[in-house]
């Protein structure tokens, strides 16, 4: 694995840090590692965190439209306590 960077021209330079911050050269033997073992684990770990959930969406639409019908009676019946 090499860092690479971006150099003022445009053009990829290879570099001798050892923390990459723009972007990494792979052989295709790492490559291939990664494509086996680690690149899968990522991608389920991010479907779990960003999956969408429908039970939950159901859970907070009907609260949202509970606490929506309920504030607008409230304020209608303020509203009507208001005039007398």
């Amino acid at each position: 694995m090499k860092c690479v960077v971006l150099d003022g021209d445009g053009f990829l330079k290879a570099t001798t840090e050892t923390t990459c911050t723009d972007f990494v050269l792979l052989n295709p033997v790492e490559f291939e590692n990664l494509q086996s073992g680690s690149l899968q684990q990522m991608e389920q770990t991010l479907n779990l965190l960003f999956a969408f959930d429908y039970e939950v969406f159901g859970i907070i639409e009907g609260a949202l439209i509970l606490a929506f019908l309920t504030s607008h009676y409230a304020g209608r019946m303020v509203r009507w306590l208001g005039k007398y």
